[in-house]
Parts: structure tokens; C-alpha cells; sequence
């Protein structure tokens, strides 16, 4: 073979060689993103809301009270300041892509409202009304030119001078956290399900048009929400919190699809975060090698309500608790830890305390028996159905009441401690729920008549009656032991009502009306078919619980709610994203 030829054939082996090489490291996934280390910028004990950053000093709410205000501390941390809005309570909404203003919200109104937006020049100055513009949250595009709005249900956009604003997209549900792709051409935001206390994450086109869910067959998770893109649209940071019950918010990255001639990302979601703190708001540096995020330490001090005063002053010496149940006697109380999620019992002066359940199963909604023995509680453990389980109250091993693969909840020990009278739920809708009865004596289980859709039984202390929610939370179902039939008590077309409890007299039952106005605690009595606001629920920020906002009652008849007093601090997370 002429030499000619023999160089050329070596340069075609060779190209093909390389051509191969190549294609087989374009077929191999990237690494996998993770943090490498984390470290706490602020310690000012104060919650924080929101979170956003010029590059150079992170921006974010902070509350106090009933004030809210917004605050900076250098990337690299040191002392906090707060800026010098001129109107009294400010939540901070975003920073303008020139890292040049600052925008926000006058909370006149509260957090919930449609407040009118400001924008504040960081150079110093005065803020600015942004037109006669007005929604509950706001950021900047990209470009900087228009301004995407939240009001109501609803997506909003106009111009960054403040014109008339165009409805882009309505969704189902409460949306919020709104975020653009670093190329303006998308649009994530999260949709909030108050009924199911559970979040989604949407995407949009920024011209309205192809509204979808993100990740709507990934089911490991209960809620996912609030998230932001890498500066270069490489991947996508987010919070989402895993199905187990008590679970920890964790940060998790998803790639976004790679280009033809890029190695291929994780396009499935990997967790990045896992441990006590609860990480969220993740905003992303220029460089994409550290994550900033809000880690919150979770922690609800419980309190009684003084109607005298109008104040809440702490019960169990503010112990970090929720559930709690009292013995008939008055004596004893049990209640489950924060944020452990185990089960505990003491003197109602806090003395004499006993953990009865350990990690790693949780524990729920707990009912001491009638004779103060045993305390029954709803047993959590991931992979399993919720069980009703019951332990001694002097401490020992605990037994399940029943062993079936549907959950149980809601517990109700009978007057002579025989019965059990809890909630099924076979599927999460209403055809799925009922009531149930077993008879810890001859271990058979019936159903009560006519429950079907119902859920959060709760017997009346003289064993008269059972009240029931319906699937909706908006009606108050009564049953009749004796003659065996339901009643509708309330009826709540707004919704929603929480946590009905009897009086000690079963003349009367509370709860909590979440969603009528500012929100109330209510008294409804048996044969009048209106309910009344005992007291306005204000000048408290409550604990959200794995099953939403818990309230109770002490022997008294004292009204129990659990504060929320966590922590939530600004955390730099250095990052590997590949």
C-alpha cells in the first residue's frame, strides 16, 4: 500500500477513534449534583421569609411580632441591616436583574392580601410606587422590562413602569413563588392546595401558553415548591418534602434537558439536603457554586388562650408540643414532641414526664383511655399504612389495635373504655372515608351507618353523640348513638373547618374557621344550626403541623393552640453541580 494511503487510513482509524471516545463520553451521565458543606450566615433568631441576592449581599423578610421588614447581610455574612423603607411593614418580592432596585410589598393589608409593590433603589433613595399596581407577590423578568404578577388564582404581567396588567394564566388552587427561566421564555411557580396542605410546582410559557405541572408522576414526595434556576438554565434547585409523615423540607436539583452536543444530566430529581434543618428558598450565585437557602429549625411552643387579656401565655412551660390529650381526671397530659414526632406523657405541671415511643416511627393524635391506663395513638412508619397503636401509660411495649392495610386515624375511646371509634381511610377521597367500631372484648369491628365521606370522628364526653367532618371541611355531620341517624350541624360554604372538640358539658363543640375572614375560633351548639366566634385568631403565628393548624382544649376548657416559634436562619450551601 502506497504511503500516501497508509497515512490517510491511520488518519481515518484515528478520527473514528476519537469520534467514538467522544460519543461514548457524551453517553455517560454527568456525576450526580450534591452539597459539599453548609454554613450559617445570620443568628438573629428572627423567622425570615423569602430570600434574594445582587451577588454580592443577600436580601430577605424578616418578622418580629406583627412587623415585617426587610433585611441584608453580606454574602459571606457579618451584620444584618435593614433597608429604609419608609412604610412600616415591607415583604421583600425580588431584586431587579441589574442588581440595581429592590422590589416590594407594603403589607397593609397582610401577607394574604393584594398589597400595593414598591421599588427601592440599593444605590440609596427613596422607594417608589410601582403605577397603581397591586397583587400578593411580583417578580422582575429577565430583561427587566415587565413585572409578572400573583393575584388571586391568577398570573398577572406588566410593564416594569407599573401599566395595566395582562392575565396570563389561571390555575387551580392558591399559586405563588413565581420565578422566570434565566432566558425569560418560561415561567415555574407553585400552586398550593389548602384543603390537602399540599404543594405542586407549574410551568408556563411567558406568553401564557402551555400550562403544565413539573415532575407530575414523581410521587416520593407529599409537596414541591419554591424553586429557582441556575444562572445558566442548567438545572433547576427546589424544595420538596418527602411522603413520610413529619418529614423535613430538603433541597433537590433536576437537570434540565442537555443540548446535542452536552453530557447528559440527572433529569430525575436528586435530593440534596437531608438532616434536622429544613432547607428552602434556594437562591443560586452567579457562579452556580453555592446555593443560598433559609434553614429552619423547627419548634412550637404550646399556649392557652386568655380571654381576659386577649393574650396567649404559655401552657407546659411553652413546651415544644402538639397533640395534646388529658386524662379524665385532669391530672396527667400526653402529647407528642416537636419536631421529633414521639409520644410523651407527664403531669399536667410538667412533671413526671415519660417518652413511651421512639424513632424512627412517629407518632399522632394520641387519646388516653377512660380509666388513665393506656393511651391510644396513631403510629407512623414509613412504607406502612397510619396505625392505631396503644401503649401503658406507665411506659412499655406498644400493640397495633388492629392489624389492616388501610390507614387509621382519629381515635375515640367509648365512655366504658370497650369501643374504639376511629376514622378509615381506604383512598384519599371521599368515597374512600368512613367510621369505624371495634370492640376491644369480642375484637370484632362494624361500621357506623351512614359514615361514608366522613372523617374526624369525635364522640361526645357523654357518649350521646358522634360529630364528623365531611370530605370538604365546610359541613359538620352529627350522629345520634340512639337513634342510630345523621344530622347536618354545620354547614361552612367557605370551609374550613379544624379540629372539632367538644365541651366538657357536650352541650357545645369548637374549632378552628381557617378560612372566613381572618380566621376565628368557633363554638357551635347541639340543635342550633349557627355557630358563633368565640374570639378572633390574631396576634399569633401557629405551628402547621403535619396535619395542618392543631387546637385543643384544657380540663378547664382553656383553648390551646401551639405558636409557632422556630428558627429559620440564612445558610451559604457550596454546591457541585455538574
Amino acid at each position: 500500500m502506497p504511503r500516501k494511503n497508509i497515512l490517510a487510513f491511520v488518519a481515518i482509524i484515528i478520527a473514528m477513534t476519537a469520534v467514538g471516545s467522544w460519543l461514548l463520553w457524551l453517553s455517560r451521565p454527568l456525576p450526580p449534583p450534591s452539597i459539599a458543606g453548609a454554613r450559617q450566615l445570620t443568628n438573629d433568631g428572627l423567622l425570615k421569609t423569602n430570600l434574594a441576592s445582587d451577588g454580592t449581599n443577600l436580601y430577605f423578610t424578616e418578622i418580629s411580632g406583627q412587623h415585617y421588614f426587610i433585611s441584608k447581610v453580606s454574602s459571606a455574612g457579618g451584620t444584618i441591616s435593614n433597608l429604609p423603607l419608609t412604610f412600616p411593614s415591607a415583604q421583600l418580592l425580588d431584586v431587579s436583574t441589574a442588581h440595581a432596585s429592590v422590589l416590594a410589598a407594603e403589607y397593609s393589608a397582610g401577607p394574604s392580601s393584594e398589597n400595593s409593590l414598591w421599588t427601592y433603589p440599593l444605590s440609596g433613595g427613596v422607594a417608589q410606587r410601582l403605577g397603581d399596581v397591586h397583587g400578593q407577590e411580583a417578580v422582575w423578568s429577565p430583561d427587566g422590562q415587565n413585572v409578572l404578577l400573583i393575584k388571586g388564582s391568577s398570573l398577572y404581567v406588566t410593564s416594569s413602569s407599573g401599566g395595566p396588567a395582562k392575565e396570563l394564566v389561571s390555575v387551580p388552587g392558591t399559586p405563588y413563588y413565581p420565578r422566570y427561566s434565566p432566558d425569560g421564555s418560561r415561567i415555574r411557580f407553585s400552586v398550593g392546595d389548602t384543603v390537602q396542605n399540599t404543594s405542586s410546582i407549574w410551568e408556563v410559557r411567558s406568553d401564557g401558553s402551555g400550562l403544565h405541572p413539573l415532575l407530575p408522576e414523581w410521587r416520593e414526595v407529599s409537596s414541591k415548591c419554591c424553586g429557582s434556576w441556575t444562572s445558566d438554565g442548567r438545572y433547576y434547585i427546589f424544595q420538596a418534602t418527602p411522603n413520610e409523615l413529619g418529614s423535613n423540607g430538603n433541597l433537590f436539583a433536576v437537570g434540565e434537558p442537555a443540548g446535542r452536543f452536552e453530557k447528559k444530566r440527572f433529569e430525575q430529581p436528586v435530593q440534596l439536603t437531608q438532616g434536622s434543618i429544613s432547607f428552602g428558598r434556594p437562591v443560586l450565585s452567579p457562579d452556580s457554586k453555592k446555593i443560598w437557602a433559609l434553614g429552619l429549625h423547627l419548634h412550637g411552643a404550646v399556649v392557652k388562650y386568655d380571654p381576659a387579656s386577649g393574650q396567649y401565655t404559655p401552657f407546659l412551660s411553652g413546651r415544644s408540643a402538639t397533640d395534646l390529650d388529658f386524662s379524665a381526671d385532669g391530672q396527667w397530659v400526653t402529647y407528642i414532641s416537636i419536631p421529633e414526632g414521639t409520644l410523651w406523657r407527664c403531669r399536667i405541671d410538667g412533671t413526671d414526664m415519660r417518652q413511651l415511643t421512639f424513632a424512627p416511627a412517629r407518632a399522632a393524635l394520641p387519646r388516653w383511655s377512660p380509666d388513665g391506663k393506656q393511651i391510644a395513638y396513631v403510629n407512623v412508619e414509613k412504607g406502612k399504612p397510619w396505625a392505631i397503636f396503644i401503649v401503658p401509660a406507665a411506659g412499655g411495649s406498644s400493640q397495633p389495635l388492629l392489624r389492616e392495610n388501610t390507614t387509621q386515624i382519629d381515635i375515640n375511646w367509648s365512655t366504658d373504655g370497650d369501643k374504639i371509634i376511629f376514622g378509615r381511610v381506604t383512598e384519599f377521597k371521599p368515597e374512600g372515608l368512613s367510621i369505624l367500631v371495634y370492640d376491644l372484648k369480642t375484637q370484632k369491628l362494624s361500621s357506623i351507618p351512614g359514615s361514608e365521606g366522613l372523617f374526624s370522628p369525635r364522640l361526645s364526653p357523654d357518649g350521646h353523640y358522634i360529630a364528623a367532618l365531611s370530605a370538604s371541611l365546610t359541613k359538620l355531620m352529627l350522629f345520634d348513638t340512639q337513634t342510630q341517624k345523621w344530622s347536618e350541624w354545620q354547614n361552612v360554604a367557605s370551609g374550613a373547618l379544624n379540629y372539632p372538640a367538644w365541651s366538657a358539658d357536650s352541650k357545645s363543640i369548637y374549632f378552628d374557621d381557617l378560612v372566613s375572614g381572618e380566621g376565628a375560633y368557633c363554638r357551635a351548639k347541639v340543635g342550633e344550626s349557627h355557630y358563633e366566634h368565640v374570639f378572633a385568631l390574631k396576634n399569633i403565628e401557629r405551628y402547621l403541623g403535619p396535619f395542618g393548624l392543631w387546637c385543643g382544649r384544657t380540663p378547664d376548657g382553656s383553648a390551646l393552640f401551639v405558636q409557632d416559634t422556630s428558627v429559620r436562619e440564612v445558610y451559604e450551601l457550596q454546591a457541585n453541580l455538574p
